[in-house]
């Protein structure tokens, strides 16, 4: 039998603060909606592939707690679902379509916190309360989901600097200070939460500009100096003082090869998420014919001899530089659309949707600084 899946990644729905990244939420909700009539046709997954909730970005209480316990995520989780409820409840409604829907949510680095039972149960709540034949149809395969050619995987675990150890992610050893259960999150963590989320909720836009490179060049000489010297010198700091003032703390750890890693990453100016030549890597090793990632808000579809790559991008709202107007432009928002059976992959396509947000003009830059300084 034909199936259908559905294939959206990196939606970051935020709390609503400055760090917030899903504007275009009616839209999305709108396009999920589009594809109702083929989910009355097929079976259909929606696979939702990592980065859906940005728990990574969403303070807790105005602050930014590096020891990331169940508590903590289910508090971010209500302002979450408070800040989003349109697309909580079209995935309600995408589930009443047909009783053969199915909402996958795959874990990513910005929700690492879909790994406590507790947000696992509340997600279920906030979508279809206690039906639970429809909860039935909500479900967590972890880091990957596989379903007979299709393996979908949200790409962190393909970057060196977000993979983690799923067996031993849950820091849980009796007797420590923290007194209960955390997530043991990647070093680089500690820079966005001790420095680049203040920058982030002052200068909500600026992460969202792209090409980085290009941009550093037109930031003021002053906000440019500022963020390459403070990010080296927080390096420096985190390495020879910050961890061995709190080395009984095993989120301060950083090793040498991490810290060269980082360095050397930050000097050669690569600004980029880079998980393509690992997944092309995984997809010739694998059975399946079909490995879909997101992770580096690239979308595209490559070829890997006679299997395939695709790349469903993102739904948070980016911007890409046009040279000749001197405008930055909304990019594209992008999905998968598979339809499949145990034997054969019938029709693959990546959908690109045509962005509702205005162009941002160059001069903005100058301005969004000044404020910072008032």
């Amino acid at each position: 039998m034909d199936k259908l899946t559905l294939i959206f990644s990196d939606i970051e729905a935020g709390s609503g603060t400055n760090t917030d990244d899903l504007v275009e939420e009616d839209l999305l909700c709108q396009v999920i909606r589009n594809n109702f009539a083929y989910a009355k046709k097929y079976p259909t997954d929606l696979v939702l592939n990592g980065d859906i909730f940005d728990f990574m970005k969403s303070p807790y209480k105005k602050e930014y707690p590096r020891h990331i316990t169940e508590p903590i995520s289910l508090w971010k989780l209500e302002k979450i679902a408070k800040a989003h409820p349109l697309f909580l409840g079209v995935l309600k409604e995408f589930l009443k379509v047909n009783k053969r829907t199915r909402i996958v949510f795959v874990y990513g680095n910005h929700d690492f916190d879909l790994m406590f039972p507790k947000v696992k149960e509340e997600i279920l709540n906030l979508i279809v309360g206690k039906d639970k034949k429809l909860r039935e149809r909500i479900i967590f395969p972890g880091f990957e989901f596989s379903d007979d050619l299709l393996l979908v995987e949200h790409g962190s675990q393909l970057d060196e600097f977000f993979s983690v150890d799923p067996e031993n992610f849950l820091f849980n050893i009796e007797g420590y200070f923290i007194g209960e259960p955390f997530l043991k999150l990647p070093w680089g963590y500690n820079a966005l939460y001790d420095y680049y989320i203040y920058l982030k909720e002052k200068l909500p836009l600026l992460e969202r500009l792209f090409p980085k490179k290009m941009l550093l060049n037109l930031l003021p000489f002053e906000a440019r100096m500022s963020m390459i010297w403070g990010t080296v010198w927080y390096m420096f700091k985190s390495f020879f003082y910050t961890q061995v003032k709190n080395w009984n703390d095993v989120l301060y750890r950083f090793h040498i090869k991490d810290f060269y890693k980082y360095f050397k990453h930050f000097t050669k100016r690569e600004f980029h998420v880079v998980v393509r030549r690992r997944a092309k890597k995984k997809l010739r090793e694998i059975d399946q014919e079909l490995l879909s990632v997101g992770h580096n808000h690239k979308p595209g579809m490559i070829k890997v001899g006679k299997k395939t790559l695709l790349n469903t991008g993102t739904w948070r709202d980016e911007y890409y530089y046009n040279w000749r107007n001197q405008m930055f432009e909304p990019m594209d928002k992008s999905y998968g659309f598979v339809v499949h059976n145990k034997n054969k992959i019938k029709e693959m396509k990546l959908i690109y949707v045509p962005s509702e947000q205005e162009d941002i003009p160059r001069f903005r830059l100058n301005e969004w600084f000044k404020k910072t300084k008032n």
